[in-house]
């Protein structure tokens, strides 16, 4: 067993492609692999000289020069986005997508943008991933290996990734979006993504067996968010987040988040249950605690914190492993 799935426990925007991004170069990954609906949830990372790695395609674990990236067969796949992507990162050497990932086009995107239920009543970001899985379902989209510009870029990704496992060498696959935003899992349909969100979504996602599974790194936000429809317990006003200074805007729309004052308890434990974690990361600390925003030790951690770790991991029964404590890739306390 040598794959680890990261995962978030609530709606998203939890900072799953840092975690992701940290745990692939700590464990010097030979792949890390995206999964997921297709680009509509943004990845992003930023570094204290300024730079910064914002993609709705890639994930983000790059950062070890020896990690390939992967995108998984059952993640929907925009080929000016992929290219965009990888041409500006200069990642054409180390990423490939599964020849078989379905394919967005400009039509699901403008379908998506004229879908009233969709950009109202859901509050989709319309990125043409629905449209584009639903052609999928029926059997008429496109494959990634009907595509001539992604001639170069295709790869085998189950075959590739259960291979490495098999043979010992660590992989990371990275989730997108949330488990309560999950298709067939969420509560709050329609107000949901176009499929489900969970660990065991995720490996089938990038087709790795279940043999292969060592560890899942459920995401949990100390602040949770939601950006668009549905409900979101204990949500706070926008003059709150503006009186704490939390407010976040989204990736992928720039739409403000709306933020919730702590964590809904029988949310997180129906979101355990669904994932089966053997670890917890629990990200946006600061926002709960601006005494803790860039500490790297744990001494430095405050009581608040410290609280709700051990209140996380009384209600769990599962380690904190991570705690993450501000903007930048190195603002982390590593507790494991």
């Amino acid at each position: 067993m040598c794959a680890t799935l990261v995962v978030d426990a609530f709606w998203g925007d939890s900072g799953k492609g840092k975690i992701a991004a940290f745990t692939a170069l700590k464990q010097e990954a030979v792949f890390c692999v995206r999964a997921g609906t297709g680009t509509n949830a943004g990845h992003s990372i930023y570094f204290e000289d300024g730079s910064e790695i914002r993609t709705h395609q890639l994930c983000c674990g790059w950062l070890h020069p020896c990690t390939q990236l992967r995108i998984g067969s059952g993640v929907a796949l925009d080929p000016e986005i992929f290219l965009r992507e990888i041409h500006r990162y200069k990642l054409a050497d180390r990423a490939r997508v599964d020849m078989r990932s379905p394919i967005i086009t400009p039509e699901h995107r403008a379908l998506e943008a004229r879908d009233l239920h969709l950009a109202g009543n859901v509050g989709s970001v319309c990125s043409g991933s629905g449209a584009a899985r639903a052609d999928f379902v029926m059997r008429r989209a496109r494959q990634a290996r009907d595509i001539p510009e992604l001639t170069d870029f295709l790869a085998d990704v189950p075959r590739e990734i259960n291979t490495a496992c098999a043979q010992g060498r660590p992989i990371v696959i990275e989730s997108s979006q949330g488990t309560h935003l999950s298709l067939a899992l969420s509560r709050d349909y329609p107000c949901c993504t176009s499929d489900n969100c969970t660990a065991v979504a995720a490996a089938d996602d990038a087709g790795l067996s279940w043999r292969h599974i060592k560890d899942v790194i459920l995401v949990v936000k100390a602040v949770p968010s939601r950006v668009g429809a549905g409900p979101l317990p204990f949500e706070m006003s926008s003059a709150e987040q503006d009186r704490r200074g939390i407010r976040e805007y989204g990736v992928t729309t720039g739409r403000r988040r709306r933020k919730a004052r702590r964590i809904s308890w029988g949310h997180l434990e129906e979101a355990v249950m669904l994932n089966g974690p053997t670890q917890i990361a629990l990200t946006f600390c600061d926002h709960l605690d601006p005494e803790v925003r860039g500490v790297r030790a744990r001494a430095a951690l405050t009581d608040p914190v410290l609280k709700l770790i051990h209140d996380v991991e009384a209600r769990t029964g599962v380690p904190v492993t991570i705690a993450e404590t501000g903007k930048y890739f190195g603002d982390i306390v590593d507790l494991s």
